[in-house]
């Protein structure tokens, strides 16, 4: 499967919506809201630095690339359009609400899996392990889904992940940055965190109690990459609302 960034920008928009991938991810994770946006709006669907290659690329990139690089995207698309929403996942969350305390043409999020609290259930590592190896039945939806939302070549030499260790430090010290710097939020926005969430805690809710400006929903039947029908059907229809919104 290819991983790539799409780019579509509209002559005389002043909306344009900005997709921001998770860690080790790819903007494919997006390609069924992606599909749904009018061409009266810009699209600008982000590969992350290190994403979309091999295991080695992704160990010589960055937090500090990933925030340069987000903050770059965000600057240039403020020259051309008046409003910009961001759609994002998992770390793409973090990167999302940086932009949004930074730069006031950002004014709507909508964010999938905020990361604020950890908790690794079981069912991380074993479904890491499952797409290591390429074995998954085709009824394990869960393990399924994060093979679909993988953005990276894999590589038979497992000595080679080692690189990745500072990758995943660097994530867990943005999340503590995050935790710091959330309360100066002050723009609109949607959070979706799953109840069946093999990574992000439910205490990460928390952060956000208290913000009339922040609407947290709760998909009980979902993971941190798989989303159940009925879950995902109101995901799309909260998606929708916001491109009916000011377009």
């Amino acid at each position: 499967m290819e991983h790539k960034e799409y780019v579509r920008i509209c002559d005389n928009s002043n909306i344009v919506i900005l997709f921001i991938h998770g860690i080790v991810g790819t903007p494919n994770h997006f390609n069924e809201f992606v599909s749904l946006i009018p061409n009266s709006i810009s699209i600008y669907n982000l590969l992350l630095d290190g994403h979309g290659k091999v295991v080695k690329d992704f160990s010589k990139t960055s937090m500090k690339k990933w925030e340069a690089q987000v903050a770059s995207v965000v600057e240039e698309l403020s020259l051309t359009h008046e409003k910009i929403y961001i759609v994002a996942h998992s770390l793409g969350t973090l990167l999302a609400i940086d932009q949004a305390i930074k730069n006031k043409k950002v004014c709507k999020l909508f964010l999938l899996a905020v990361p604020l609290r950890l908790s690794i259930k079981p069912k991380m590592p074993i479904n890491s392990l499952k797409v290591y190896f390429d074995k998954i039945r085709s009824d394990d939806y869960e393990a399924l889904a994060a093979r679909k939302c993988y953005g990276i070549e894999k590589d038979k030499n497992p000595f080679h992940y080692i690189g990745w260790i500072p990758r995943f430090l660097e994530l867990f010290a943005k999340i503590r940055q995050t935790r710091q710097t959330v309360n100066l939020l002050n723009t609109t926005c949607l959070v979706y965190q799953s109840g069946r969430d093999e990574m992000v805690s439910s205490r990460s809710a928390k952060y956000f109690k208290n913000k009339p400006n922040v609407l947290v929903n709760e998909l009980k039947k979902s993971g941190h990459y798989y989303y159940d029908k009925e879950d995902f059907d109101f995901l799309i229809t909260e998606f929708k609302k916001i491109l009916n919104m000011d377009s």
